[in-house]
């Protein structure tokens, strides 16, 4: 089997892994259900998050795995000229960005000058 394909046992630990992080929001549902003083009913709906959140990343994986012949071939799409320009235009933008935000905290450009 080649290196880079993906197997049900790695889908399996690509769902296990993600359950494995700490989630923000799983952490605001369980301290709620404790304050609420309702922990069994919040262990409930951490778990089917959880298994919520394990289904998700799994059907990802095997919809990147099943679709990938259906993307067009890298070698002809990188020689593309869009592919070179892209970056230097988000790179602008990104750097136009943040001279405006620097322009607005230190009061040389008003907040909502430029809306009409």
């Amino acid at each position: 089997m080649p290196e880079g394909d993906i197997t049900p046992g790695a889908l399996i630990a690509l769902g296990a892994s993600g359950g494995l992080v700490p989630c923000p929001s799983a952490l605001v549902l369980l301290l709620s259900s404790i304050a609420l003083g309702h922990v069994g009913l919040g262990l409930v709906f951490l778990v089917a998050f959880s298994l919520g959140l394990a289904g998700v990343l799994m059907s990802i994986g095997m919809l990147v795995l099943y679709a990938k012949h259906l993307l067009p071939d890298p070698s002809k799409t990188s020689r593309h000229p869009a592919f070179r320009l892209v970056p230097v235009l988000s790179a602008f933008v990104i750097v136009c960005l943040g001279l405006l935000m620097t322009g607005v905290s230190l009061g040389w450009v008003k907040p909502g000058g430029l809306v009409g």
